[in-house]
């Protein structure tokens, strides 16, 4: 049996910003732009097969809302061991429809906004000059919570 592992932390969240603006037919909403910063780390257990990840899918969400989705980016390549990578999921000026005022009501509350990260990996590994390709489905979910409280020791916004 081939087998890795595979662990995601949130590495950061450099913009998240939740505003009221108007989208492209006139109507008011919350507009809101993110910016985060993900690393993935894979740790490849096999000692004689490299393992092939196609682009993952990323998406961020709030409740059944998804407002970032990233389902493009590098074949990934993983030697024997544990490799490190860093993926960016982002949105910008993405009209919150009935949502946004919910987002800020949470935001505001000090309760925190609870958003839900998802990851999909497919991959396999080419055994014998790829006549035998096994194939391998993974999903990770993490949930984030946002506040609003400011650290000053750190300069940091939890």
């Amino acid at each position: 049996m081939i087998y890795f592992n595979l662990f995601d932390t949130i590495a950061g969240i450099s913009q998240f910003v939740l505003g009221e603006g108007v989208d492209a037919s006139g109507v008011t909403t919350k507009i809101l732009t993110y910016n985060c910063t993900i690393n993935l780390v894979i740790d490849n257990k096999s000692k004689l097969f490299g393992l092939h990840i196609n682009p993952p899918i990323m998406e961020m969400s709030f409740g059944r809302l998804t407002f970032a989705i990233l389902s493009y980016g590098p074949k990934l390549y993983v030697e024997s061991g544990s490799t490190l990578y860093h993926l960016y999921v982002e949105t910008r000026n993405k009209p919150m429809y009935g949502v946004g005022r919910s987002m800020q009501d949470k935001l505001k509350s000090g309760m925190g906004l609870a958003l839900m990260f998802r990851l999909r990996l497919n991959s396999n590994f080419r055994v014998v000059l790829n006549l035998i390709r096994p194939k391998f489905h993974h999903q990770t979910e993490c949930l984030l919570v946002l506040n609003r409280a400011y650290d000053k020791k750190h300069r940091t916004q939890a």
